[in-house]
This record gives C-alpha cells, sequence and structure tokens, in this order.
C-alpha cells in the first residue's frame, strides 16, 4: 500500500503521478512535469506591457491561457483607441485601461502558476 508524502491518504497504485485527495506531486518526475506547465509572470506583464503599447491590449492574457478574456480586452482596447482619436482625452482612459491589464494579466499569471502546483493540473 502506497501513503500521499503530503496528506497521507492511500494512492491508487505504486505509479501514482498525484494525489486525488490533495493533489500534490508523488514524484520528482511530475513535479519537473509541473514546472514546465507554469508561465513566466514577468513575460506575461512584459507581453502586456509592449502589446499594450502598440494597441493590442490582452496578448498577456492569450499567452497565459485566457483567450477569451485576451479577445475581450484587445477589442476594448481598439474602441478606446479609436474614441481617442475622436475626442483626445480618452487617450487618459486608455492609459489607465491598459495599466490594468497588465495588473491583471500578473494577478491571472500568479494565480495561475500557484493553482498547477497546488491541484497538479490547470485552472483554466
Amino acid at each position: 500500500m502506497v501513503f500521499c508524502r503530503n496528506c497521507g491518504e492511500t494512492l491508487p497504485s505504486e505509479n501514482s503521478s498525484f494525489c486525488p485527495t490533495c493533489g500534490k506531486p508523488q514524484n520528482n518526475a511530475s513535479a519537473v512535469t509541473l514546472a514546465g506547465q507554469t508561465k513566466s509572470t514577468g513575460a506575461a506583464v512584459v507581453i502586456a506591457l509592449i502589446a499594450g503599447i502598440l494597441g493590442f491590449n490582452g496578448i498577456g492574457h492569450m499567452y497565459i491561457g485566457k483567450i477569451g478574456r485576451g479577445i475581450i480586452l484587445l477589442v476594448i482596447g481598439w474602441i478606446i483607441l479609436v474614441l481617442t482619436f475622436v475626442f483626445l482625452p480618452f487617450g487618459i482612459i486608455y492609459i489607465i485601461f491598459w495599466l490594468w491589464q497588465v495588473y491583471d494579466v500578473n494577478q491571472k499569471a500568479k494565480y495561475y502558476n500557484e493553482f498547477i502546483i497546488n491541484n497538479g493540473k490547470t485552472p483554466w
């Protein structure tokens, strides 16, 4: 009988990669696999910053797997940019939106990595 190294529950087999109760990895190979699935928060932020300056907000969200949210942010960013050309003060709204989406992708990337490490699977 094999037990989880984290919670002590019985594992289904000796070759179990993750505990079905707590989700923790049970061998070094699975821990390496988890590390390979995580996303770099720094890369997500840099992508969001640079793409946002060029008018492509949401690309950082697409990098971490939030495709739908990324597309919505992209379209909203384009709408705000068009409105900026019509009425210049919308540029301030665009800057606020751009900085918010950078903050948001940073938080989502941290959550993504933490969820993978704790549960052994991706959150979305």
